[in-house]
């Protein structure tokens, strides 16, 4: 298993190099990332290369037996690149072009930057093509942001052209007619940037590209997505340079819940997925549900395992600092990690850094390079991994539940929340919650994945619809799966129109409902709900509905509709559809679920629920083991469902297991 650092020794004297790579191999790492933010160490002037100091340090490194992953440093221009062609520069949604100072200053469809970028991509593949000790490649670093330059205008309307192939056409589908905002050609097509009616509207569910800036809900959907295939262009663009000259792997270091590029769609270039997690930082804490979906959405990019490319392994943040992680959490989210599908683990950093807007982004070592605490936790990590490695690379997560996340259902939803409170990202977590909460667990995929795995699919809020994916859940179903979809799904056409079918739309026979009208529920009211499930209470959306061959699981206790079903189950085929029409409280959206998955025969790791408590079931060559997290700072007994043998311990478990505070147990499964 490949257990590292993010390291950057253009940052420390060449003298200290030699005492970093031996204390790393000391600790068991055996593999570093470089250079993806070094472009003015490696070009300090135009056409002018100097590879001499990233050669030695990579030597140094290697006489340790360390590895090395080369990422391309596109995301950090030098200040001579950027001075040649201003214009580079990316410009915001008011027209204000942000300068040099951080990083990602640039615009990704700036024809000088794309050639630049290839050209630096491809002289360092050329340059290290041959190098043994390179084993892997990353492009860029974390991809984001939107701009809004010329270029991008320029770009647009070529990707709109592509798409619509007619102006006409492309009036139809975004209805121009509305306001008169008919276009006569391309020429004409604009960015949805601020606009006149901007501040008028201010609801809206946050993000970097939600509202108040009101625009035709098609342009808007339709910039999003060219944004995000301009970003999967950027990249491949670099890749195709890249494996002109190397046979290497190649990743891009994402960002879990990052939601502003389609990362279904960058995946597909990569050979395979990495992400940057930190659970705890100026910024926020993470719930560990909250990172638990995160590394089974990067399970989900590609379905297969994914590498830890920045993990924290310090307190961190630019102005200030969040949590010092308590002994134990480091080794707590290096599991947490490899439970859900991590086969390799890098941490960020190394070393703090002395200067920069990073100096309090602690790692492993503090400023001062002495090994302390941290340090002491990394390597005693190093040595269990050494161990148990071959349990984990390459283990399989079999989970019979799929959440399905779209992007351009994230996209949509943002423009237009419906409600001022309304999230559908914030939905799609709060089913998450309720499943994996139970200890049952869940594959997060793209709608194009094969559902037939899995007993139980759930869609939530699924908006924007096409004939193709409504045929996939129909096949699906009637073969004898079973489909949970919620209110606010089937409303509008894949670019984003409103649907003048009669509500839920295509899901409308599936679903076996139809909606005679809804209530977006504001100001503090509330609507009780009461069923088979118990009771609970929707402050949100109320669908009302009218039952065409499914049956009720629940009424709704109040208001006007009071008596009329909120949640309903329809027999199609073999297979089952749940329809949820409206928002639940916590206790009551995990009530449901139990219900559901009992139903549905999505038998949980542990026989009952346990708070803080992760339980996730893997499987390698034909072998099952348990993974037991316990995130509180307490300890907890937990009932056990089988009998196991301890991978560390070799002791056998057996009825009930004692959880130390942050603890973590191997567990191979002997059977009941």
């Amino acid at each position: 298993m490949y257990y590292g650092v993010d390291y950057y020794p253009e940052h420390w004297p060449e003298e200290r190099w030699p005492v970093d790579a031996r204390m790393m191999r000391e600790a068991n790492i055996n593999i570093v990332r470089l250079a993806e933010f070094a472009w003015a160490k490696l070009e300090p002037e135009e056409g002018r290369y100097d590879f001499a100091w990233l050669d030695h340090a990579i030597e140094v490194l290697a006489r340790e037996g360390i590895k090395i992953i080369l990422g391309t440093p596109t995301a950090a221009a030098p200040k001579w690149l950027m001075d040649k062609y201003p214009d580079m520069y990316p410009v915001d949604v008011h027209g204000l072009t942000k300068g040099f100072g951080t990083r990602r200053h640039y615009c990704v469809n700036h024809p000088v930057y794309q050639k630049y970028s290839a050209t630096i991509a491809r002289v360092m593949a050329e340059h290290y093509k041959d190098n043994e000790h390179v084993v892997a490649w990353q492009i860029d670093n974390e991809f984001g942001g939107p701009c809004y330059c010329q270029s991008d205008l320029h770009a647009f309307r070529i990707w709109l052209r592509e798409k619509y192939g007619t102006v006409d056409k492309l009036n139809e589908e975004w209805g121009t007619v509305f306001w008169s905002h008919t276009y006569r050609s391309w020429e004409e097509i604009m960015l949805p940037t601020y606009a006149a009616s901007d501040g008028f509207s201010q609801g809206g569910s946050g993000g970097l590209m939600s509202t108040p800036y009101n625009h035709n809900p098609g342009m808007q959907l339709d910039y999003r997505r060219f944004y995000s295939d301009s970003t999967a262009a950027y990249q491949r663009l670099q890749i195709e340079e890249i494996r002109a000259c190397s046979s290497l792997p190649i990743t891009h270091n994402l960002m879990g819940h990052f939601s502003e590029i389609d990362y279904f769609d960058l995946g597909k270039d990569l050979d395979f997925i990495s992400w940057d997690n930190y659970p705890n930082n100026m910024w926020g804490k993470s719930s560990p549900l909250t990172v638990a979906m995160a590394h089974d959405l990067m399970r989900g990019i590609k379905n297969q395992n994914y590498w830890m490319m920045e993990q924290q392994s310090g307190p961190c943040g630019w102005h200030s600092l969040g949590d010092t992680p308590e002994p134990g959490q480091l080794r707590l989210w290096t599991y947490q990690a490899i439970a859900h599908g991590a086969d390799a683990m890098v941490y960020f950093r190394w070393r703090a850094c002395t200067v920069g807007i990073e100096q309090y982004w602690h790692g492993i070592l503090d400023h001062d390079g002495v090994g302390r605490r941290r340090y002491r936790e990394i390597t005693a990590i190093g040595h269990e991994l050494k161990e148990l490695s071959p349990l984990f690379v390459g283990a399989a997560n079999n989970n019979t539940v799929a959440l399905i996340k779209s992007y351009d259902q994230v996209w949509s939803h943002r423009a237009q929340p419906h409600n001022r409170n309304f999230s559908y990202e914030a939905l799609l977590a709060g089913y998450y919650d309720a499943v994996a909460g139970q200890h049952v667990g869940v594959d997060l995929v793209s709608v194009e994945t094969d559902f037939t795995p899995y007993k139980l699919v759930l869609m939530p809020a699924f908006n924007l619809m096409t004939e193709e994916i409504a045929d996939k859940c129909e096949a699906y179903v009637a073969g004898g799966g079973s489909l949970l979809i919620t209110f606010r799904s089937g409303t509008r056409t894949w670019n984003n129109r409103m649907t003048t079918l009669t509500l839920p739309g295509l899901f409308r026979t599936l679903a076996g409902v139809e909606l005679e009208e809804y209530d977006s529920v504001n100001f503090g009211r509330t609507v009780s709900v009461g069923g088979e499930f118990g009771d609970g209470t929707a402050s949100m959306w109320c669908d009302v509905l009218k039952l065409e061959g499914a049956e009720s699981l629940a009424d709704y206790e109040s208001h006007y509709y009071s008596g009329t079903p909120a949640v309903t189950v329809h027999t199609y085929g073999k297979g089952k559809v749940y329809y949820v029409g409206c928002d639940l409280d916590d206790r009551a959206m995990e009530s449901l679920m139990k219900l559901v998955l009992e139903r549905e025969g999505a038998v949980p790791s542990l026989p009952q629920k346990y708070d803080g408590v992760e339980a996730v079931e893997r499987e390698k060559d034909g072998k099952s083991y348990l993974m037991l997290l316990n995130h509180r700072s307490e300890s907890v007994e937990v009932k056990l469902g089988s009998t196991y043998i301890d991978a560390q311990s070799k002791q056998t478990m057996e009825g009930r297991i004692l959880l130390e505070p942050y603890a973590v147990h191997v567990l191979l499964n002997q059977g009941i």
